[in-house]
């Protein structure tokens, strides 16, 4: 019987496994983000005390995602296309006169993303890179009384996995850091009448700047 050679073997082998065609392959994952740049600060008036007060800079909410592989090159490089659903929020208070009114800042809404992984061998370590295109509605709402814009921008995200050894589905533990590939320049507050600018500036690059995000997924 006569043997082929070991080299012709592998580049058989990888042929075939780039000219196969793909098994649908599906990646879950909900992160925690860590929100942040409202451009909001605490800001003391002098003779009028705290403007603006809480947690305005920094924000709470959740990123659900599912990504579905589009190709993959070998067991190294994996290109996967997905949509997601956010939400993010910050809470605080606004000084109108001499009472203060709790308020609350809040984006949400879906997102169309590409993710490119790159795998390191043999450790189930990968790095990530991708864009979002997230659709979201900016609300403001004080003492009851709403206001609201449309965004929609694009985010970039840059992120790292690891992947739990598991045999029918693959957990895995990822953390990323995102922000929009573009923005204006913050509104700066000295009085109350430049609330009045900040908020007319909602929705065109003064919402939440920057993510930094936790979360858990799996693959099958």
């Amino acid at each position: 019987m006569r043997l082929i050679p070991l080299p012709v073997c592998l580049i058989a082998a990888l042929l075939s496994l780039g000219a196969a065609p793909l098994r649908a392959q599906w990646d879950l994952r909900l992160e925690l983000p860590r929100p942040s740049g409202q451009n909001l600060p605490q800001t003391l008036i002098s003779g009028t005390g705290d403007l603006a007060a809480g947690d305005f800079d920094t924000g709470k909410g959740f990123i659900a995602t599912a990504n579905r592989q589009i190709f993959q090159v070998g067991p190294l490089l994996k290109l996967e296309g997905g949509l997601e659903y956010s939400q993010f929020s910050a809470d605080g208070s606004l000084a109108t006169g001499t009472t203060t009114q709790g308020t609350r800042l809040k984006q949400q809404g879906v997102g169309l993303g590409l993710n490119a992984q790159l795998w390191v061998p043999f450790v189930g370590i990968a790095g990530e890179i991708g864009l979002i295109q997230r659709f979201q509605r900016y609300t403001l709402d004080t003492a009851g009384a709403s206001s609201a814009k449309d965004l929609s921008r694009t985010w970039l995200r840059v992120g790292a996995r690891w992947r739990i050894p598991s045999v029918l589905v693959h957990p895995y533990v990822a953390a990323s850091y995102q922000q929009p590939t573009s923005k204006d320049h913050p509104v700066k507050l000295g009085s109350a009448s430049d609330l009045g600018t900040y908020f007319a500036a909602q929705g065109n690059g003064q919402e939440f700047e920057r993510l930094w995000t936790f979360g858990v997924g799996i693959t099958f």
